[in-house]
């Protein structure tokens, strides 16, 4: 039968009509107006940068340097006498506004032979409150330093905040010597006619100019802060230090996430650069004008569309009622619901046929969530509506490495998928004594665990994980012999980075800093079995009476000058809670069976040594029984249980019982194991949720 789709019946003539035409024009129109802008807007910014640069050589060239040489010539010149030549100074200080100071200078005498300033700078210093002469005066000092006898040195600016002003230093060796010493002619060059110039130019008004030194700091700016962090500026400074001087173009997006269209080019006599930059936003305002014309038009398209809708709409809401209802029950975790066939072939059939993909989908999701750490998800929770972002922060917490020893010789005796086997049960049991200690794993590195302990009690957690972790490791070499693996453990405690860290499209959440790395060194020096603290993680739980540690001989790790005093953990009494073997808090109905009756009842607690049972029936204490589990999704597994306690009601009637596992094969050992690391498993996720 012929499919006669959703659309056809709703939005035939609209979308036709109106939105699929308009989207085509205008995302075409847009498309060509944008990529002519872009070679517009970059046109005009290269042209900017370009003639500002030729500006600032002309000025220098012109301006400054010519009647510097001029008067430099003149005081060469064996024809002129001393008043031509000092009425030459005079007049060149009247004619050259720029040129604040002259003064000529003498190898190995301390003062100036002769100082010529402009009246009116010095007039604007003595209103200011300062003394002209040190503020005009270049040291002999600075003189022997820019000093180059083949041609005109410039020096670095220099910045009077007092009146605002920027001076330039320019020094250029006479060839004749005075008093049979070599003779320097020194003048400071006033850049406020350059800093106007770029201050008042017209792109000021849509955009901004910058000026830059080599070492990226900004010209100008009294405080010169450091640009180096923008993109346009990193890339102006590398063509700068390779001694390139070409025009580039340069888009690049601050780190305020503000994005930017720029160009830069480089005067020919100064280590500058010269940044002209746009917002991409207002160079583009033409397009933003455009896109809002057509969301309009496409508004109008849709409200036509509408009124078509309002006639199908009866029809179509009882199957969509149905998807939302079950869209109501996902959100509430139930992911085994699905949407019921609809029989309309067209859009709504296939809606719910993608919902239950969705559901599917999601379901897949939640279970991705097992492979990262609950401060991963804590910061996904945390983030705002743009997500989580990069950077980190500093915290006091407790970094625990694991490691298995032995694990490089097992893996090259066995195949791959008993290694495999092996080091999941391994982590497997380490991951769960972790979490009951409080701990978040960050994350798994081949053989070795990385976990994170926080709060008031965050050592002694780690601690007691270790301690315990050493029980089971223990426990699954008895039950796995053929393993015969050992694990050695770091623990320190400090301050470390936590946060994002990689790229925006590619992140992981993780702890960074000295503390981690020396917990990894304590990991990699710690032997088979043994657990070794740091100094600082030692002074948290030193007041523990029931905890035993000693003092070990100090080693040198990567990094640190000095030995690092370690400690190593010998012994842990604990409270009497504490489990000896890897448990699971579980509510699963069970059946207990002897020779002659079968009784129900709810397992509670279950480990690889015993269970806690709930059962309404009294039982007699060193009773032997037949215990039946099901596991959710696993096989029916049949276990003989003695009952070792109880506890009794106020009708003196036993209720809970405990019981330890006896003549339990070496096969149901391994598959309990494994069954009771997927139940803290399951009662970890839903306790995230």
């Amino acid at each position: 039968m012929v499919k006669f789709s959703l659309r056809n019946k709703l939005l035939f003539f609209s979308v036709i009509l109106a939105l699929i035409p308009l989207g085509i024009a205008g995302r075409t129109l847009i498309t060509i107006t944008r990529d002519e802008l872009k070679s517009s807007v970059n046109e005009e910014l290269s042209i900017v940068a370009d003639s500002l640069a030729q500006e600032i050589d002309e000025m220098y060239r012109d301006i400054w340097r010519a009647p510097l040489l001029l008067i430099r010539n003149a005081v060469d010149n064996e024809n002129l006498g001393a008043s031509e030549k000092a009425a030459l100074f005079m007049n060149g200080i009247k004619d050259v506004p720029d040129i604040v100071s002259l003064q000529l200078n003498a190898e190995g005498v301390p003062t100036p032979l002769l100082l010529v300033t402009q009246e009116r700078f010095i007039e604007n210093l003595h209103q200011a409150g300062l003394d002209p002469k040190s503020v005009i005066r270049v040291s002999s000092k600075a003189i022997s330093t820019l000093l180059d006898p083949e041609r005109l040195s410039i020096g670095d600016l220099t910045y009077i905040p007092e009146t605002d002003t920027w001076l330039l230093t320019m020094v250029v060796a006479l060839e004749r010597k005075i008093f049979n010493r070599q003779a320097t002619l020194s003048a400071r060059i006033n850049l406020d006619r350059l800093k106007d110039r770029i201050l008042l130019h017209h792109f000021t008004k849509s955009g901004t100019i910058t000026l830059v030194d080599i070492a990226g700091e900004k010209i100008f700016d009294p405080e010169r802060p450091n640009l180096s962090e923008l993109g346009i500026v990193q890339a102006a400074l590398r063509l700068l230090s390779s001694g390139s001087r070409a025009i580039g173009v340069e888009p690049y997006t601050r780190p305020t996430g503000e994005k930017m269209l720029g160009a830069f080019s480089f005067p020919h006599y100064f280590d500058w650069a010269v940044i002209v930059e746009e917002n991409e936003a207002d160079a583009y305002l033409a397009i933003t004008k455009m896109v809002h014309s057509l969301i309009m038009w496409v508004l109008i398209g849709f409200c036509v569309a509408a009124l078509g809708a309002i006639v199908f709409a009866q029809r179509i809401s009882r199957p969509i009622v149905k998807i939302g209802k079950v869209a109501q029950l996902v959100g509430r975790g139930d992911f085994a619901v699905r949407v019921s066939e609809i029989k309309t072939r067209d859009e709504i059939s296939d809606l719910g046929k993608r919902m239950n993909e969705m559901i599917e989908g999601l379901h897949e999701r939640f279970q991705l969530q097992k492979f990262v750490s609950e401060q991963t998800i804590d910061a996904i929770k945390g983030a705002d509506e743009q997500g989580v972002k990069l950077g980190g922060q500093r915290r006091k917490a407790t970094v625990f490495f694991s490691d298995i020893r032995g694990f490089t010789a097992f893996s090259e005796k066995v195949e791959p998928e008993v290694v495999i086997d092996m080091l999941n049960t391994y982590l497997r049991v380490q991951a769960g004594i972790v979490r009951d200690f409080h701990g978040d794993i960050d994350k798994y590195v081949g053989d070795e665990l990385v976990a994170l302990f926080q709060g008031e009690d965050m050592v002694l957690n780690a601690v007691l994980s270790a301690v315990e972790i050493h029980t089971q490791t223990a426990a699954l070499n008895e039950a796995h012999p053929e393993w015969n693996i050992g694990i050695g453990i770091g623990i320190n405690t400090g301050d470390m980075v936590m946060g994002a860290m990689g790229s925006e499209d590619r992140m992981d959440y993780t702890i960074l800093g000295d503390t981690v790395n020396l917990g990894a060194r304590l990991c990699s020096h710690a032997a088979r079995g043994q657990t070794l603290l740091s100094e600082a993680a030692l002074r948290e739980i030193e007041g523990i009476a029931w905890i035993q540690t000693a003092k070990l001989e100090p080693i040198q790790v990567k990094g640190k000058s000095e030995p690092i005093p370690i400690y190593e953990v010998a012994g842990a009494q604990p409270k009497a809670k504490e489990r000896r073997y890897a448990r699971a808090e579980v509510r699963l109905p069970c059946t207990l069976r002897a020779e002659d009756k079968s009784i129900e009842a709810e397992l509670r607690d279950i480990s690889a040594g015993g269970a806690l049972i709930y059962c309404q029936d009294s039982l007699e204490l060193n009773e032997t029984l037949q215990m039946v589990i099901k596991p959710p999704g696993q096989k029916s597994l049949a276990l003989t249980i003695e009952l070792v306690w109880s506890d009794f009601s106020d009708d003196n009637k036993p209720r809970r019982f405990g019981a330890r596992f006896i003549e339990i094969s070496e096969q149901d050992r391994r598959y309990l194991l494994d069954v009771i690391s997927q139940l803290r498993d399951r009662t970890a996720f839903h306790n995230k949720q």
